[in-house]
């Protein structure tokens, strides 16, 4: 990928962490096929498209979780996972542990 189309990716996924965003229009947005792009994002980040969405998700959540009262599942769904046990399954897969616990351990 070109730096302007990976700037493009990432910014279009950063701006769309509610889950609103297709594959195939970051694709578009770089001036590639949804496959092509999937490959070429790959390779130029080390992570898959969806892999790089999840984890952004995960990571801006974590601001919330420290430092607002909303429920883990108004986080969740602010952050386009289903429901609050797809935000617990995914954040424990990547921290470690469950975003209650996360949150408890900084004083939340």
């Amino acid at each position: 990928m070109t730096a302007w189309q990976l700037r493009t990716a990432k910014d279009i996924i950063r701006a769309n962490l509610d889950g609103e965003v297709s594959l195939a229009r970051v694709a578009g947005e770089c001036g590639l096929s949804a496959a092509h792009f999937a490959r070429a994002f790959k390779a130029s980040t080390g992570t898959p498209p969806h892999r790089r969405l999840m984890d952004q998700r995960i990571e801006e959540s974590k601001s919330l979780l420290i430092g607002s009262s909303f429920s883990l599942s108004e986080i969740a769904i602010k952050y386009g996972f289903s429901d609050q046990s797809h935000f617990t399954r995914a954040f424990s897969a990547r921290v470690g542990t469950t975003p209650g616990r996360w949150r408890l351990a900084r004083g939340g």
